[in-house]
């Protein structure tokens, strides 16, 4: 059985509209499945989310494509817009409401500020969809069910960049594959969980060295079937929230947007 932490309550602020999501989707993983995670509900429990809405995307962003905005709707407890004269704050949750109080400074927003909020989200919104203009992921779970052919992956080039470095699944707010090792002494064992990554050769691997994803091809069509498909499966929403940290990130520059688009089209042409 295992031990939950004690933890102090905390608050997180700054939390961008893409990790609200991802927690979102770690919630499903680890809190509302038939098996819970009792260090993992102990913390989101004791955290106060304070989330803000994107003002600056970065390249690499792509939240639009996955039906994720750049500012949340959910999943907050309270959620801080910020534009030319002042901020709105929205409160998500009763935790939320807590956190606030009776605190005087806060008021009513005006129609006027709110139509600001809104001009300034739209703006942003599309920043990324002009940036994301040559990338198409329409339907994406619908296209990439039952594409395991490894040949159909070795079609966009820029895979065979990876370097396997987990750079991508340690960046990513969804990732919650983990290893369990077994360590300790003579006198005492642990069983210790560690994030892991599928991307590694060794993630699959078998007795006598046996792995269904022997190649670099089978293990990066798996990250991403795993992301737009499995996950969509199991949880009821995909596994990718749109941040770009793994293309960011990414040590062969290997833009997953590009990928995925390559994959989509080769697959409607076969």
């Amino acid at each position: 059985v295992p031990e939950v932490q004690e933890i102090p309550e905390m608050v997180i602020m700054g939390v961008s509209a893409c990790d609200v999501q991802g927690l979102k989707i770690l919630d499903r993983v680890f809190m509302e499945d038939e098996y819970k995670d009792p260090n993992y509900t102990n913390r989101r429990e004791k955290t106060v989310i304070i989330s803000f809405d994107c003002l600056a995307p970065y390249p690499s962003c792509f939240c639009e494509l996955v039906g994720v905005h750049p500012y949340p709707e959910d999943g907050f407890d309270l959620n801080v817009s910020i534009f030319e004269d002042g901020v709105l704050v929205d409160i998500g949750s009763q935790k939320g409401r807590s956190f606030i109080g009776e605190d005087q400074k806060f008021f009513q927003a005006s129609r006027e500020q709110i139509n600001k909020r809104e001009k300034n989200r739209q703006i942003v919104v599309e920043k990324i969809k002009e940036q994301n203009r040559e990338f198409d992921l329409e339907e994406i779970t619908e296209k990439l069910k039952g594409a395991y052919q490894t040949e159909l992956w070795r079609q966009p080039k820029d895979i065979e960049n990876c370097v396997q470095c987990g750079s991508c699944t340690n960046n990513c707010p969804t990732c919650v594959c983990f290893l369990l090792e077994d360590t300790g002494s003579q006198e005492i064992m642990k069983k210790v969980k560690v994030w892991d990554s599928c991307l590694f050769p060794g993630y699959a691997r078998m007795a006598a060295g046996v792995s269904p994803r022997p190649t670099l091809y089978d293990r990066y069509a798996n990250r991403l079937l795993c992301k737009y498909w499995y996950i969509v499966e199991n949880f009821g929403m995909k596994g990718c929230t749109g941040c770009g940290r793994c293309i960011a990130g990414c040590a062969g520059k290997i833009d997953k947007r590009k990928v995925l688009t390559e994959v989509l089209r080769e697959r409607q042409r076969i």
